[in-house]
């Protein structure tokens, strides 16, 4: 019995770690999904970076969150394609952009490429709106290029993180080809697309099948999972407090009142960093407010871009408004 024991229980094992971790996204065309979808590749250094722009008026740059892709923002693109050209854009690394896997997926990088991105389809002076990580772009571009921002909308920025995440993110350093193994494991698991999708809203249980697909169908892309633990290595958010404090352009950040990544006591702190900020909290969202509820948000963005292009002055330094709920 001694015997038949261990040699069933690791049998077991390796059957049960089968099942949990068969998963793998279906191979992406690329090419096919561009073309069907009315999108364009650009090629800028180290690769082609996907866009697609939709309306007419003042432009509107719009960047996922890490892992993420630009079907994020679907929610809330028609109403802003309205009466704004907005443009979605997958940053090197990301949805259906390429993805160099020896790129290092810092803001810098990001900021360079998408300053090659504006100087190729002639965009001039863009109001940039992002998400989660795509915000560390979104800031480098703002500190180091200025004269291409007009203004910034960061959505529950990954700018600052709670213990726990700098915890993750201490030890994904110290052993990086650990994290990349379990890394590349564990982001083929359509499970765990899944958990994450409910880690970051307010009402876990009503994540659907379509929340999960937004993020998993890309990573059928090529190159995916060979580029996943450089993107993981680029987005360290202690490396963007100087940058944070050197952004001259209005800035709206929008949070989520049941985001876990960090504190409302943290985003109002990073609020405060910024010369000339507006901290809006929205009390029925997590970290995912342009999905979860893209009208609210779409509210607090409207009136931020109509003072941000109808005026050269700055928006009053580190204002912070809660939403009522």
């Amino acid at each position: 019995m001694e015997a038949l024991l261990k040699f069933a229980i690791p049998l077991i094992g390796g059957l049960l770690a089968g099942l949990v971790f068969r998963g793998r996204p279906h191979p992406i065309d690329v090419s096919a999904h561009v073309e069907q979808v009315g999108g364009k590749r650009t090629l800028v250094e180290g690769g082609r970076m996907y866009s697609r722009s939709l309306g007419h008026g003042p432009d509107l740059v719009m960047l996922p969150g890490f892992a993420g892709n630009s079907s994020t923002w679907e929610f809330i693109t028609p109403d802003l394609a309205s009466d704004h050209h907005v443009h979605l854009v997958d940053l090197l690394g990301h949805g259906f952009s390429d993805k160099p896997s020896t790129a290092a997926f810092d803001g810098d990088f990001h900021a360079n490429r998408l300053v090659e991105w504006l100087r190729i389809h002639e965009v001039q002076n863009p109001v940039v709106i992002a998400s989660s990580a795509g915000c560390q772009a979104a800031v480098a571009m703002a500190s180091t290029y200025p004269q291409h921002v007009r203004g910034l909308v960061l959505v529950d920025p990954f700018l600052i993180a709670g213990r726990g995440i700098r915890s993750v993110l201490a030890i994904a350093k110290l052993f990086p080809r650990i994290t990349a193994f379990v890394m590349r494991r564990l982001y083929a698991q359509r499970w765990f697309v899944r958990f994450g999708q409910m880690l970051g809203r307010r009402e876990p249980w009503r994540v659907t099948a379509a929340d999960v697909d937004r993020q998993y169908v890309p990573y059928g892309t090529p190159g995916f999972f060979e580029a996943l633990p450089a993107m993981l290595a680029g987005i360290d958010p202690s490396s963007y407090h100087n940058m944070v404090q050197e952004v001259e352009c209005p800035v709206l950040l929008v949070w989520g009142a049941a985001d876990r990544t960090a504190t409302l006591g943290q985003a109002r702190w990073l609020g405060c960093q910024f010369q000339h900020a507006e901290t809006v909290i929205l009390a029925e969202a997590g970290h995912l407010p342009q999905e979860e509820v893209p009208a609210d948000l779409v509210a607090r963005l409207r009136p931020f871009l109509r003072s941000v292009e109808t005026s050269s002055t700055p928006r009053p330094s580190a204002t912070i408004q809660d939403d009522p709920g």
